[in-house]
């Protein structure tokens, strides 16, 4: 049966696809539309129990022999547009084998795709309970704190684990989060694993130029996803978060959103934590204290205000003030008396606990003190001065200092090769890059010499040339160069003993955070 989705035409309840039968419409989106499926029964009903085995690729779920009627799935019908384009088809049929290869248990299960009538389509496992787009709709003004962030914490997760297998979601909307409980779902009701489920990998084109989208996509996808779920809009300047929240949740969401893909997070759970620390910071329930500030004394010495007389007849009216110090709404009576000098006043309440307020304070400042010296003498061992400059210039592919890890749990070292300066990086899988500081003339050639056919083949990037080994070469390179200024002196040769260099370019420097 032929559609066009691109004319706001559906397939019809009843109808068949792809061998699935459509049960109702679930939502649209922006490549097609979503549905409830069934796959078409050819077996002896029995029970009803979900197949157990995924299909192979580009078929659809088939329930064995004798389990009953098969499961429902989630079916994504691409519109004919997307569908008949050579690149957004790659991408596709790529992100969904990898996503259907990916166990993870928050990301959804591809039980098949493929192409059907000119339309490509993907089938997931259901989720028993609902999206995060229905639970903004029922909280229009956003959901509590607690709840946001146990959600994003988990869907952080899944998109890290995502991009250690090449796959990166670049679509992220709350749409594609389904909340694994029937009730309004609170933070008691979401743990991980499996509390949430992922989907809609594939879906969105990646851009232009550009045959994979960056990890870094998904980062600000999270945070888009985490100020609509606080706030019931993605519109961060027409919405403040509701509740009390320290300004360092705001300078957080602006990292995670940041136009310079490399001033973002280097993963989603990076600013996951980074989010709910700040959220947490000052978070408090209710309005916020007052103070009550009645006019001076008209003595100008200090003299008791009875309560009654606070407000006399012909006094100005005292002004209230929130926390940020703006005015707010009246406080109402101020219990006790209240001693006014020369125009200042202190309710007598405040007095008694001033004092200790006071040498609390001072105790915690020489605490923090203390632990500020103990933690900078304990500080590890920064980059030598050669090669400091490399680690600022990729913060996310290579550690702070030499005691931590990298991009992928990577051991780093400074090097030296021909008088040229870099910082070596090899990881687990025993994958080395290095970043070569190549600024002076000549120094790309010396970092370039020992690779064996350089300069091989030549691939195009968002941001800059880069070339590769040819498929001869049975230990493989990549050497990645760079246009922006700030990369530019910069040269980032991978290598990985016994693969090719296609195998670096696919399991490696699709989603390394070279931007």
């Amino acid at each position: 049966m032929s559609f066009d989705a691109t004319h706001g035409e559906h397939l019809a309840h009843g109808s068949v696809f792809a061998g699935y039968r459509i049960d109702r419409v679930l939502r649209r989106i922006a490549t097609g539309t979503t549905y409830r499926a069934t796959p078409v029964d050819h077996g002896p009903p029995a029970s009803d129990s979900p197949a157990s085995d995924s299909p192979a690729p580009g078929s659809r779920a088939a329930a064995p022999p004798g389990s009953g009627s098969p499961p429902p799935v989630v079916l994504t019908v691409v519109d004919a547009e997307h569908s008949a384009d050579a690149r957004f088809r790659q991408w596709f049929s790529r992100s969904n084998e990898s996503a259907r290869a990916t166990t993870h248990p928050a990301i959804a299960r591809v039980v098949g795709h493929g192409l059907a009538d000119g339309h490509l389509w993907v089938a997931t496992a259901p989720v028993p309970g609902h999206d995060a787009a229905a639970l903004v709709h029922h909280h229009p003004d956003g959901i509590d704190v607690d709840r946001a962030v146990v959600i994003v914490r988990a869907v952080g997760e899944a998109l890290d684990a995502a991009h250690l297998r090449r796959l990166v979601h670049s679509g992220l909307v709350t749409s594609d989060i389904f909340i694994h409980t029937d009730a309004d779902p609170g933070p008691a009701d979401l743990r991980p694993p499996g509390v949430v489920t992922l989907g809609g990998f594939g879906l969105t084109p990646p851009p232009q130029d550009e045959d994979t989208p960056h990890p870094d996509t998904d980062v600000a996808g999270l945070g888009r996803v985490l100020v609509e779920l606080l706030t019931g809009t993605t519109s961060v300047a027409r919405h403040r978060v509701s509740g009390a929240v320290s300004p360092a949740f705001y300078a957080v969401l602006a990292r995670a959103l940041d136009p310079g893909p490399e001033q973002r997070y280097r993963t989603c759970a990076e600013f996951a934590r980074a989010a709910e620390l700040a959220l947490h910071l000052t978070h408090t329930d209710g309005e916020p204290p007052t103070d009550v500030m009645p006019s001076p004394s008209p003595h100008g010495a200090l003299a008791r205000v009875p309560d009654s007389d606070a407000h006399a007849a012909g006094s100005p009216a005292p002004r209230v003030f929130g926390t940020a110090g703006h005015p707010g709404r009246p406080a109402g009576p101020v219990a006790g008396p209240v001693w006014s000098q020369g125009g200042s006043s202190i309710p007598r309440s405040r007095k008694a606990w001033l004092v200790p307020l006071f040498v609390a304070a001072v105790v915690v400042a020489v605490c923090v003190g203390a632990v500020m010296l103990v933690g900078s003498r304990n500080a590890p061992a920064p980059w030598p001065p050669a090669v400091s400059h490399i680690a600022d210039a990729f913060p996310r592919l290579i550690p702070a200092s030499p005691d931590a890890t990298g991009w992928r749990d990577a051991t780093c070292a400074a090097v030296s090769r021909d008088g040229v300066d870099g910082i070596s990086c090899t990881d687990p899988e025993n994958l080395t890059y290095a970043v070569w500081h190549t600024a002076p003339p000549g120094a790309q050639q010396k970092v370039t010499a020992p690779l064996k056919g350089y300069p091989g083949d030549e691939i195009t990037w968002r941001d800059g040339p880069a070339s590769a080994s040819r498929e001869s070469v049975k230990d493989g390179w990549l050497v990645t160069n760079f246009s922006a200024p700030v990369h530019v002196p910069y040269t980032v040769i991978t290598t990985w003993p016994d693969h090719s260099g296609r195998e670096i370019l696919d399991a490696w420097w699709r989603t390394a955070p070279l931007g």
